[in-house]
């Protein structure tokens, strides 16, 4: 073989090769993108629970709207939205790494969704409601 001959192999190699890693980094990346969306469809019903079963009056938060999930400055995801279809009523809610990212309850409310909402004393954690959900199903 020449010298040509062994480039144009050594390219053809080179290129395969590069042609595999990008396939698996855009698999890897399509995997990740997958469980982060997973993770916020699951957060954004752990949060609606929350919001709608901790209200002062029943059906007072008609829909939950959610704009955005980003990473926070300490490592914890941070998930904001609003409610009743009011831009003005917003929420920031928090999934800290010491709750494995869940959101347990932690938010800034707008003045308007504080007033709606129980005294943080007499509110529940998505997980005690869930529990109750399911005792009361399993009552009737």
């Amino acid at each position: 073989m020449s010298k040509k001959h062994i480039l144009i192999f050594i390219g053809i190699i080179f290129l395969i090769l590069i042609t595999i890693g990008g396939i698996y980094l855009k698999m890897k990346h399509d995997e990740q993108e997958k469980i982060k969306q997973d993770y916020y469809k699951q957060q954004q019903e752990r949060i609606t629970l929350y919001l709608k079963h901790n209200t002062k009056e029943p059906n007072t938060i008609k829909s939950v709207h959610f704009k955005s999930l980003k990473e926070g400055p300490m490592g914890d995801a941070v998930i904001e939205g609003y409610i009743n279809d009011n831009e003005k009523d917003t929420f920031v809610a928090y999934g800290a790494p010491e709750d494995k990212f869940q959101f347990d309850g932690d938010m800034i409310k707008s003045e308007k969704l504080s007033v709606l909402l129980k005294n943080a004393e007499n509110r529940k954690s998505p997980d005690e409601i869930k529990k109750e959900l399911k005792q009361s199903k399993k009552d009737h």
